[in-house]
């Protein structure tokens, strides 16, 4: 009976533990967080390298008159030999090769060509044959520019156009090629970037007309045709870039967030301002309603205020204390305001017309240029040697000149690529240092789609397909965003190995101890008997 009782204890214990034995790894792989394999190595290609490799090829057409008796050839090679010594110490030269063909024309017979259709990267400069005492070029805002020379002598022309090329056409590649190859410029002097806002593929641009006293005068504008006339030929230039979702709104009874100081003229009428270190507090953020509930997307808000007339007249002081012409102001990364003080002869009611409009929209083109990131070809021209003068063309009907979208398209094509490749390191190394991470298969594809499009977008720039390249960027910066952001990769991320310890333990540690104490017990028992059966 004894050892029917032993037999049974001991199959009782050894049940328990093949339960346990088996189940183990049913219960590892059932509670197993499924990782999807990330292309790990090639992201670190990407890190590692950058956008340092990508070529942006472009063309300089030059035609110089039929009456020039110069040997093309020689022009060109001459020319070419001055523009490598002028670029010799430019580190990025082989990342924006130049490619140089001379051309004849008859200025009076052969007619104006803009070359609006042309590729980006084609620039075409025509050389006029009457004598001048400077040597000029005017820049249009196409693709054209036109040279006067004091002097036709092939030395003189190519020593010319060495000097005028650079800084034209070449001054933006410094600071492509530092974004390409990730060089961090912390400046914090830097104007223009603290302007820009973060790019995206579309924004919800905001008009908002603010009348503070609806009471003592009623306001409305004619803001839709206006914005038709005098914006959307810029939103059309820039739509392959940008797309914009335009609003409006008049909202009454908005009142400043402080007020405004009094200037006391004597005999002249007196007014009230603001002081520069005032306008960063202008935004009523309380009581102004300025919040989009439409989209996702960033929007940028353009505010049309008009003052009471005890807040009235109202203007802006500059740095120096004097009256700003603009009456305006730009908040970075945000939008713009515009003051405009109403007629005294206003009673109940006032609408501004399209007229009225007009010196306004284009305040507020101004300022929206300068927050998608549009760099004035004219602003910090490098001086030129004395005998040279060049003079940009400014775009009056579309508001951006060529060369100024095809350095925009250049530099957000650049940018969002740097950015792509910054998110998906970031996730991997997310993923990486958090074992416990979700990652779906569709998270994988989404990773992998947007290392391929960086490839294409390598390709399509090496072939001087730059708005491909464009939208290709942008297909990879949304593509790595959604994976970075997807929800499901949250779902584990707070239950690490030590919470599932804690869990765990509890339960199975008191459950274990008996276990393998009367394993133990066992074991010592059966060496016990296989000794004693031994001994006899």
């Amino acid at each position: 009976m004894g050892d029917d009782s032993e037999r049974i204890t001991s199959r009782v214990i050894f049940a328990f533990w093949a339960v346990v034995l088996i189940g183990l790894p049913f219960w590892w792989k059932t509670t197993e967080v499924y990782r999807a394999h990330l292309p790990f190595t090639d992201i670190d290609n990407w890190q590692d390298s950058q956008a340092c490799h990508f070529t942006l090829p472009s063309q300089l057409h030059i035609y110089i008159p039929t009456t020039f008796t110069l040997d093309i050839n020689t022009l060109e090679k001459e020319l070419s030999a001055k523009l490598d010594v002028k670029l010799h110490g430019f580190k990025y030269h082989n990342n924006f090769p130049t490619t140089i063909s001379i051309n004849t024309w008859n200025p009076d017979r052969d007619g104006v060509n803009t070359h609006k259709n042309d590729p980006i990267g084609s620039y075409f400069i025509y050389v006029y044959d009457d004598l001048i005492d400077i040597n000029d070029m005017t820049v249009g805002s196409d693709r054209r520019a036109e040279l006067r020379l004091k002097d036709h002598s092939l030395d003189a022309l190519s020593d010319t156009l060495s000097i005028l090329i650079p800084p034209i056409y070449f001054k933006e590649y410094t600071n492509l090629g530092d974004i390409a190859c990730g060089v961090n410029k912390e400046n914090k002097n830097d104007v223009f970037s603290m302007r820009t806002i973060k790019y995206s593929s579309q924004y919800e641009t905001i008009f908002s007309l603010m009348n503070n006293n609806p009471e003592n005068l009623k306001l409305d504008w004619d803001i839709h045709d206006s914005i038709y006339t005098y914006l959307a030929p810029f939103l059309k230039e820039i739509d392959a870039v940008y797309n914009f979702t335009i609003d409006s709104q008049i909202q009454n009874y908005a009142p400043l967030s402080l007020q405004p100081k009094y200037k006391d003229r004597g005999n002249k009428p007196g007014y009230h301002y603001f002081e520069s270190q005032d306008l960063p507090h202008f935004i009523n953020s309380a009581e102004w309603n300025l919040a989009s509930t439409i989209t996702s997307y960033p929007s940028i808000n353009f505010i049309l205020y008009v003052p009471t007339k005890e807040e009235g007249p109202l203007y802006i002081h500059d740095s120096r204390g004097q009256l700003l012409s603009t009456n305006a102001f730009l908040i970075p990364r945000w939008g713009g305001i515009v003051i405009k003080n109403t007629p005294r002869s206003a009673m109940d009611e006032y609408r501004f017309t399209k007229k009225d409009l007009k010196p306004i929209i284009n305040t507020f083109l101004s300022q929206l240029r300068s927050l998608v990131g549009i760099r004035d070809m004219d602003s910090n021209f490098k001086r030129l040697p004395p005998g040279y003068n060049v003079i940009f063309q400014s775009a009056t009907l579309t508001g951006i000149t060529t060369l100024e979208k095809d350095n925009l398209i250049r530099w957000r094509t650049l940018e969002n690529v740097v950015n792509t490749i910054s998110t998906l390191k970031s996730l991997a190394q997310l993923v990486q240092e958090i074992p416990n991470m979700v990652v779906q298969d569709h998270i994988n594809d989404k990773v992998r789609q947007s290392l391929y499009a960086l490839d294409c977008i390598n390709d399509s720039l090496k072939n001087g397909h730059y708005v491909e390249a464009l939208q290709k960027s942008r297909d990879a910066i949304e593509l790595s965003e959604k994976a970075f952001f997807d929800p499901t990769m949250v779902s584990m991320l707070y239950f690490p190995d030590e919470h599932k310890y804690a869990i765990y333990m509890p339960l199975f540690v008191p459950i274990s101890v008996p276990l393998i104490v009367a394993l133990v017990k066992e074991f010592k028992k059966s060496r016990k008997t296989v000794t004693k059966e031994k001994v006899n």
